[in-house]
């Protein structure tokens, strides 16, 4: 026997439902590239924007840098006209160890602080038990 075949009734009904699915999935298609490029639209604009913060920052380094180099040019300056009270003492050399220790400066004063704050606590501590 030969297949039957479908009536023209259901495969315009399965057309139209295909048809349905298709539009859909071609609308929630739109939506997501708008999405994306919205997403990635907001992403390179706050990429922009710490690009210019990152600049304003590192011109306020340079700003500092060069105030303190100033600074401590002052400071030679004035303790060499005073140089008959600081016998012994080479400042150009106190200057270059302060240089290297501004480098690791982040560490090294979280720690003093860390330590003058626990020696703070434990002399006060025992100046209150004394009274």
């Amino acid at each position: 026997m030969p297949p039957k075949r479908k009536s023209t009734t259901a495969t315009d009904e399965e057309d139209e439902e295909y048809r349905k699915k298709r539009d859909r999935n071609n609308q929630a298609v739109k939506r997501s590239r708008v999405k994306s490029k919205m997403k990635t639209e907001e992403t390179q604009q706050r990429v922009n924007e710490l690009r210019v913060k990152n600049q304003l920052l590192e011109e306020k380094i340079d700003n500092q840098h060069k105030e303190l180099k100033f600074l401590k040019e002052l400071f030679l300056t004035q303790a060499q006209a005073k140089a008959d009270k600081l016998v012994g003492v080479n400042l150009n050399d106190l200057l270059r160890c302060s240089d290297e220790e501004s480098d690791s400066a982040d560490q090294g004063t979280s720690k003093q602080k860390k330590n003058e704050s626990s020696k703070g606590e434990g002399s006060s501590g025992s100046k209150r038990s004394r009274r």
